[in-house]
């Protein structure tokens, strides 16, 4: 029987010199063969594991995504099993398991499963990534983890009934538990696997029969497999993220915040928690804020033309900017990227927010508290004292709020602000609806900014199709109110692992930038409609939400479906 490495020489994928190279790194490092050959790049993993198939006269599974495997397998398989040696079981007939394995030299777990389950086993080979995608499916996040802890928890029953004698509550039974090194162990795997994914948030939600967990991944939530045994620990996973956020842990029937930072994979990262009581016990968001983000307006995807508008327009030395657009839109982070953009020692920053998202070094921020009286108009009415150049207030919720700010942009102040509106024009209108007199908002207020995320095309998967007019364009297209010119094609993502098969990777944004001239000051002045006001703006230039869109279509950042679906356009 031919070697690895001859084999692979004989197949054309490996040339002898690189084979030289790669015993030298196998004999120096005790690492094997095949993996020195994938770690220095001479070959691919699927190129070794098509040769160590023929090598060995066992079967090659490219991919499992397509394999239904059925629930008894699953079950004959302890999930500590599987996520200790890294393998998927994919059959039994009768007493013999067929499993997917990415190192078919490791004899322990075929040893194992003989000894422990009492199985023959079958042994086919799959990339190790296909491996891990199929137990995440099929036994969940944490599974092996939940099953030690349950496992542990039987084998204390008796203690359990000892204390339930002595009044031991449930709730001091879950404290306890949740300083379990296991239960520690479980909350830092969700964690790490939801920065690994590159959600955003963590959606813990507990239902009648199980507990549901769910990543929001570049706008857009996911739900995460994790055990039905989960729902047994729910209480002990809650109580773990009350502890190290320094919330009431015997407080359950009342909504709590708090914020934690911790240390994941190497990174720093900024934990904010709420928690509100439901139905079936208390739900739970965890929303995951890097700690070294840096804030820059290149970053943020703004074309040339609005990064020269946006320029201008923070020059000022007073008035106010308003960032419009649903939650979620981004506009926290375009204020946090002005405010860095405007941040010299010459110049006095402060914030007012609700909550605070980042820590800005040489900003002064101050998060509101209702419940004890500070609000954006109590903390704004007493911060003009400390002499501020710049100012940021979270959110206009109100008519005080709204009077107040315009007022600090009157008095020589530069301010931004944001507002719930769907569009730029529908600003004016709305601080109009709450009760501003006409000449404030036209005398303070230099623009609003409407902004949306957009999911970016996938560059790992991202191919070229056809441009076809169908429905969702032509509704875009229509709105550009001018003549364009059609592209040949567009560009979609075809899914990949890397967008885990989405076809979207990443988030830019778009804007829609109203600049109040003297025109449409008098237009506000007059009580205009958003509408006029609108296509007043659109004649003297404006691009709206939808034609930035089609601009980022036509550079083959995103899609028409993605833009359509950020704009509530249908």
């Amino acid at each position: 029987m031919l070697k690895l490495g001859e084999l692979l020489i004989k197949r054309g994928v490996l040339s002898q010199k690189q084979l030289d190279v790669a015993l030298k790194e196998h004999e120096k490092t005790g690492e094997l063969l095949g993996k020195a050959l994938v770690r220095l790049g001479f070959i691919t993993e699927e190129q070794l594991l098509v040769t160590l198939a023929e090598q060995l006269s066992i079967q090659y599974v490219p991919s499992l995504k397509n394999r239904k495997v059925p629930e008894a397998v699953i079950k004959a398989v302890p999930a500590r099993f599987v996520w200790h040696y890294k393998f998927m079981p994919l059959a039994l007939a009768e007493n013999l398991l067929t499993i997917a394995v990415s190192n078919p030299l490791d004899v322990w777990p075929t040893e194992d499963i003989k000894f422990h389950l009492g199985f023959n086993v079958e042994v086919v080979l799959a990339p190790e990534a296909e491996i891990m995608a199929a137990l995440r499916t099929y036994y969940g996040v944490g599974a092996a983890l939940v099953e030690d802890i349950l496992n542990k928890d039987k084998a204390a029953e008796p203690q359990k009934k000892t204390e339930e004698t002595t009044g031991v509550t449930v709730l001091d039974s879950a404290e306890k538990m949740a300083q379990d090194a296991s239960v520690v162990k479980l909350v830092n795997q969700l964690l790490a696997e939801a920065i690994q994914a590159r959600a955003t948030d963590i959606h813990i939600e507990p239902y009648r029969d199980r507990v549901k967990v769910r990543y929001r991944i570049d706008g857009v939530l996911y739900d995460v497999p994790v055990p039905e045994t989960m729902k047994q620990l729910h209480m002990a996973i809650t109580s773990r993220i009350k502890i190290i956020s320094n919330m009431d842990i015997v407080e359950r029937r009342l909504p709590q915040d708090g914020r934690t930072k911790v240390k994941l994979g190497g990174a720093d990262v900024d934990l904010r928690i709420s928690i509100i009581p439901t139905l079936y016990g208390e739900n739970m968001v965890i929303r995951i804020l890097p700690t070294g983000m840096l804030f820059n307006m290149k970053d943020l995807g703004i074309s040339e033309h609005d990064l020269e508008l946006i320029g201008e327009l923070l020059k000022k030395p007073h008035g106010i900017i308003f960032l419009t657009g649903p939650t979620g839109s981004g506009k926290t982070t375009t204020l946090y990227s002005f405010l860095s953009y405007l941040n010299r020692p010459q110049m006095k920053i402060i914030t007012i927010e609700d909550p605070v998202e980042y820590e800005l070094t040489g900003v002064t921020q101050l998060q509101v508290n209702p419940r004890i009286g500070l609000t954006f108009a109590s903390a704004l009415r007493n911060l003009l004292r400390h002499d501020p150049d710049i100012m940021m207030v979270g959110e206009v919720r109100d008519l005080e709020t709204a009077e107040l700010a315009i007022r600090t942009a009157l008095t020589g102040h530069l301010v931004f602000s944001t507002l719930h509106t769907n569009d730029a024009s529908s600003g004016v209108t709305r601080l109009l609806d709450m009760g501003l007199e006409p000449y404030l908002v036209a005398s303070s207020v230099q623009a609003f900014i409407a902004q949306r995320l957009v999911r970016t095309v996938c560059p790992e998967c991202k191919e070229k199709v056809p441009f076809k007019e169908e429905e969702s364009l032509r509704k875009i297209t229509t709105d550009v109110h001018e003549q364009i010119e059609k592209p040949s094609h567009i560009f979609h993502g075809r899914g990949c692992e890397a967008c885990k098969f989405t076809g979207y990777r990443g988030r830019l944004a778009i804007y829609e930038i109203l600049v109040i001239n003297e025109e449409i000051r008098q237009m506000v002045i007059d009580k205009a409609s958003a509408s006029q006001v609108k296509q007043k703006a659109i004649k003297m230039g404006l691009k709206t939400l939808l034609r930035e869109g089609w601009e980022k279509i036509r550079e083959g950042l995103t899609t028409p479906e993605e833009v359509l679906r950020v704009t509530e356009i249908g």
